[in-house]
C-alpha cells in the first residue's frame, strides 16, 4: 500500500486532518522527503504553520533543494495575520428556566441545541490536541448546517480554537455559540478544599475566562492547552460549566472528612443554604469564577456546575447499594474501600441562588439507560426518560436545567438496556439518529433549557466499562478502532479505518481483495472435481471452496470465501475456524455434526448459515461471559466440540431500597452476524454489517475486540499468563470448511464418510503445519476516513421541527 499516494489523494479531497495521520504513516515505513513535504502541506491548509514549518524543514534535511518545501516555508514567514478586535460583551443571562440573549431592546429566550466537541482523534490522546484550524470550521460548518447553535467544549482548548470559532462567526453564515467547560482533575488527597489544589483550578478558571475575552498567555504544561490566546469570542459565549461528572466515593469522602456538616455560603454573586462540605465548596468555585469575570471584564455570564443522575438530589428506591444488596442476601461486604454506588451521595445545586451578574443554571448529563434507576424507578411510565426529566424540572423549579450530555451511541455491541430499546449501543446509524431525535424531542417537550447531544465525532481512545478489562494494554487504544465499544461509537460524524473508504465495503467487489493475502486456492483438476464429498443435487458447486483470502485494517479482520458456484446460504452452511494464539490449546472439533477436526486448536468458529441464523462461536474455555468471574480466560485444549455463544451480561440484578422488589441482570448476545453491506447506495445498507454474500462470494468482517484481539496494533491477545492479561501473537490461523444442512436445521446431512463436510481448506488437515497463518505488521499512526452518519441528517430534521429560532442569531 503506497500511503504517499493515499496522502496525495486526501490533499486533493481536502481531507488535510486524515491527510496528516496518512503522512505520518507513510513516514513510519519510509522517510522520504516528499512525504515530509506531503504532511507538511497538510499541516499548511490546516492552519497550523508551525507545525507546518517543522515539516518542511525536515524534507529539506534530506533534500536541501527540494523546491516544494522551499516555496511553502516562503509563504509562511510573509504571512502575518491581522490583529482581532476586542469585544468584552457577556450578552447572556440566566432566566427563570431558560438561558436568555440580549437582543438590544429585551431579553430573548435561547434555547440551546448544542452538541458537544471531544478531542481524540484517531492516534491521539486528547492531551495532544490534534485537530487543527481548518478541521474545526469545516466541523463548524456542517454543525450550523444540521441547526446546532452551540458548541460545547470540556477544558481550555488551544487558541486555535477560538481563532477558528471568531472566524466562522464573522464569516456571514449562521452563528455558533459557545459553553465553556473548566475541567477539573480529582484532588490528589481527596482534600477539594485544600490550598494548593484550589490554586490551581483558580488558575484554570482564570486561563479560561481569558482565553475567551483573547486575553490570555497559558504557559506549556504536559496534556493542557497553552500559547497566546489573542480573538475575543466573549460575545459567543453563553455561559461557563465547571467541573466533571464527579465521583460519588470522592463526593462521600470529602463529606464524611468535613463531618457531613451543613452549612451556608455567602459569595459575591451565588450564595448556598444547607450545604454539604462538597455542595458550599463546589459553589464557591462557581461564585470565583463569575467574581473573575467581572473583576477583570466588568461583566459576569450565567455559570453552571456538572452534575448527573448518580449525584442528583431526587430519591431513587429502586437503587440499593452494593452494602445493601449483598445485607439482602445474608452476606457481608469484603472490602472497606468504597464502592461506587449510584444514589449514595448528593449534589443539589437548586440550593444555589443567584445574587446579581448573570446568573446559574443547572447542567446534567442524562442517558436513558444508566444508571439503572432511569429504568426501574418509571416502570409505570410510558416514557420514563421523559419521567425522570419532569422530576428534575420541577426540584429545580425557578433555576435554568440544561442536558449537557444525551445520546445513543452506533456501537455493534450493547452495555447496557433500557426498557424502551433504547440501549448504550447495539444500533445502527438509523436507529441511533432515531432515537436521538426523540430524545432531543423529549427534553425540549419538558421545557428545559435545552440540551448537548453527545456527541460530535467518535473517539477511538475511550473505553467503556464493560470493554475496560479487555482493550490493553489502555494507552495504545487510540491507535485501533473497537466497534463493539459503545464509548468510541457516540459521534453524528463516524470516523472509521481506511482511506478514502473501508477497504472492505461488503458489496461483492473483487476489487478490492486484489491485495489481500490468499491463503488457500485450488489448483488444477477443477474445484468440485476436488471436492471432498459431492451429493449431486445442483449445489456441489456452492459447497466447493475455491479460495480464501484475508486482509485487514484498524478496525476488523476480513475474510473472503470464493465457491466455485454462486453461493448458497440456504443448501451449504460455511465455517471459518480461527486459532488467534497458541496452537495447542482451543477447540479441535468443528461442531453441528461435521466430525471434522483441526490438527490446530481453534479459539473461535465462524458459522454462516443464512441471513438471520449466522453467528460467531468460541471455544468454551476462551469466552470473556463464562470465566469473566474466574479472572482467567485462557482456552485448555479440547477435543469434545464445546463451541458457545458469546454474550455480555450488561445489568446487574438490583434490589429496591426496601427490599421488596427485584430487577432481573440483563445479558445480551454478541455472536449474531448481520447480513448487510456497508456501501451506502446499496438496498443493503447496514452500518452494522458483519458479513455479505454475492455470486460466489462470502464477505465477513470481524471487529478485532471480538475474537479477543486487545491491541491489534501490536498484535496483543487476550491471554492470562502469570501477572500478564495478553500476550503477542504470531498471526492468525484459518481452516474453512462446507457441509449440507438437513433441511431446516443446522446440523450436517451425513456423507456416509469419515465426516460429515463436503468440503475444506486447506486441501490437506492433517498437521498444524498444513494450516496457513495469517499475520501483519504492527503500526503507530492509524490511517482513517470519516462521514457523516445517517443520525446527522436525523438529527437535522429534528432540530428544524422544535421551535425557538427566532431568539436565535
Amino acid at each position: 500500500m503506497d500511503y504517499g499516494e493515499i496522502g496525495r489523494l486526501a490533499i486533493e479531497n481536502g481531507d488535510f486532518q486524515e491527510a496528516v495521520n496518512i503522512f505520518r504513516r507513510s513516514l513510519e515505513e519510509r522517510r522520504d522527503p516528499e512525504g515530509f513535504v506531503g504532511l507538511g502541506r497538510a499541516y499548511y491548509e490546516l492552519g497550523d504553520r508551525g507545525s507546518a514549518l517543522w515539516a518542511f524543514n525536515k524534507s529539506l534535511e534530506l533534500d536541501p533543494e527540494g523546491v516544494d518545501a522551499n516555496s511553502y516555508i516562503e509563504k509562511i514567514r510573509g504571512l502575518e495575520p491581522p490583529a482581532p478586535p476586542r469585544k468584552r460583551k457577556a450578552p447572556f443571562r440566566a432566566g427563570k428556566t431558560r438561558l436568555e440573549m440580549d437582543n438590544v431592546s429585551s431579553w430573548e429566550p435561547f434555547i440551546v441545541k448544542g452538541v458537544n466537541l471531544g478531542l481524540g482523534l484517531p492516534g491521539y490522546s486528547p492531551g495532544e490536541f490534534a485537530v487543527k484550524k481548518g478541521t474545526y470550521l469545516k466541523w463548524f460548518g456542517l454543525m450550523a448546517e444540521a441547526g446546532i447553535n452551540t458548541v460545547r467544549v470540556y477544558t481550555l482548548l488551544p487558541p486555535h480554537f477560538y481563532e477558528a470559532l471568531f472566524e466562522f462567526n464573522g464569516s456571514g453564515q449562521r452563528r455558533l455559540y459557545l459553553l465553556q467547560g473548566i475541567w477539573a482533575e480529582l484532588p490528589p488527597d481527596g482534600d477539594f478544599g485544600g490550598a494548593g489544589y484550589t490554586a490551581s483550578l483558580r488558575e484554570d478558571i482564570g486561563h479560561a475566562v481569558d482565553a475567551v475575552y483573547g486575553n490570555a498567555e497559558v504557559p506549556e504544561r504536559p496534556g493542557r492547552a497553552s500559547g497566546g490566546y489573542a480573538y475575543d469570542v466573549s460575545d459567543l459565549a453563553a455561559g461557563f460549566i465547571f467541573g466533571r461528572e464527579w465521583e460519588s466515593c470522592a463526593v462521600k469522602g470529602f463529606n464524611d472528612s468535613r463531618g457531613r456538616t451543613k452549612g451556608y455560603y455567602g459569595g459575591r454573586f451565588l450564595d448556598m443554604r444547607g450545604g454539604e462540605p462538597f455542595e458550599l465548596w463546589a459553589a464557591g468555585m462557581c461564585d470565583y469564577l463569575q467574581a473573575y469575570e467581572h473583576d477583570n471584564y466588568g461583566v459576569s455570564r450565567p455559570v453552571s456546575l456538572t452534575n448527573w443522575p448518580t449525584l442528583d438530589p431526587l430519591s431513587h428506591p429502586t437503587e440499593s447499594d452494593y452494602e445493601e444488596q449483598l445485607a439482602f442476601q445474608g452476606l457481608r461486604p469484603r472490602t472497606r474501600a468504597c464502592n461506587q454506588n449510584e444514589d449514595m451521595e448528593t449534589l443539589d445545586v437548586a440550593k444555589i441562588s443567584a445574587r446579581g451578574g448573570g446568573g446559574f443554571f443547572a447542567t446534567y448529563h442524562v442517558y436513558p439507560y444508566y444508571p439503572d434507576f432511569m429504568n426501574n424507578d418509571y416502570m409505570d411510565a410510558e416514557d420514563p426518560y421523559g419521567a425522570y426529566l419532569a422530576a428534575l424540572k420541577a426540584h429545580h423549579a425557578g433555576q435554568p436545567v440544561l442536558i449537557g450530555e444525551f445520546g445513543v451511541p452506533s456501537s455493534r455491541d450493547v452495555a447496557h438496556w433500557q426498557r424502551l430499546g433504547w440501549h448504550q449501543g447495539g444500533h445502527d446509524e438509523d436507529a441511533q439518529g432515531r432515537i436521538n431525535s426523540a430524545l432531543l424531542r423529549t427534553i425540549h417537550g419538558a421545557g428545559l433549557a435545552g440540551s448537548a447531544l453527545f456527541s460530535w465525532f467518535d473517539e477511538w481512545y475511550k473505553r467503556n466499562w464493560l470493554f475496560l478489562p479487555y482493550e490493553l494494554p489502555g494507552e495504545r487504544n487510540r491507535l485501533w478502532f473497537n466497534h463493539q465499544d459503545p464509548e468510541q461509537n457516540y459521534g453524528l460524524m463516524a470516523v472509521r479505518p481506511g482511506y478514502p473508504a473501508p477497504g472492505v465495503s461488503l458489496s461483492g467487489s473483487a476489487s478490492e481483495w486484489d491485495g489481500a493475502s490468499t491463503l488457500y486456492e485450488k489448483g488444477g483438476g477443477g474445484p468440485v472435481a476436488k471436492m471432498v464429498h459431492r451429493f449431486g443435487d445442483g449445489f456441489d458447486g456452492a459447497r466447493s471452496l475455491r479460495r480464501v483470502r484475508v486482509r485487514h485494517d484498524e478496525g476488523f479482520l476480513y475474510i473472503l470465501l470464493e465457491t466455485a458456484a454462486e453461493a448458497s446460504l440456504e443448501e451449504a452452511h460455511y465455517l471459518i475456524g480461527l486459532d488467534t494464539c497458541r496452537s495447542e490449546s482451543g477447540e479441535t472439533l468443528m461442531p453441528f455434526g461435521t466430525g471434522l477436526r483441526s490438527p490446530v486448536g481453534l479459539k473461535y468458529l465462524v458459522h454462516i448459515a443464512g441471513r438471520e441464523r449466522s453467528r460467531v462461536l468460541a471455544c468454551a474455555a476462551y469466552d470473556r461471559y463464562l470465566n469473566s468471574e474466574k479472572g482467567v480466560i485462557t482456552p485448555g485444549h479440547s477435543d469434545q466440540g464445546a463451541w458457545v455463544p458469546m454474550r455480555n451480561k450488561t445489568n446487574t440484578r438490583r434490589i429496591s431500597k426496601d427490599g421488596t422488589r427485584f430487577f432481573p441482570s440483563r445479558v445480551f448476545p454478541v455472536s449474531p452476524l448481520r447480513h448487510g453491506s456497508l456501501r451506502r447506495e446499496s438496498p443493503g445498507y447496514d452500518s452494522l454489517a458483519d458479513f455479505y454474500q454475492s455470486g460466489n462470494m462470502i464477505e465477513v468482517r470481524l471487529p478485532w475486540n471480538l475474537m479477543n484481539f486487545t491491541d491489534p496494533s501490536s498484535r496483543a491477545v487476550l491471554w492470562k499468563e502469570g501477572d500478564r492479561s495478553a500476550i503477542k501473537t504470531e498471526g492468525i490461523k484459518v481452516v474453512a470448511a462446507t457441509y449440507k444442512p438437513v433441511k431446516g436445521r443446522l446440523y450436517a446431512e451425513a456423507t456416509g464418510a469419515g465426516t460429515n463436510v463436503t468440503d475444506h481448506l486447506p486441501e490437506r488437515l492433517v498437521m498444524p503445519g498444513d494450516v496457513a497463518v495469517y499475520s501483519w505488521k504492527g503500526w503507530e499512526t492509524p490511517v482513517y476516513h470519516t462521514h457523516l452518519k445517517d443520525s446527522y441528517y436525523q438529527l437535522k430534521e429534528a432540530l428544524a421541527s422544535l421551535p425557538g429560532e427566532g431568539a436565535l442569531r
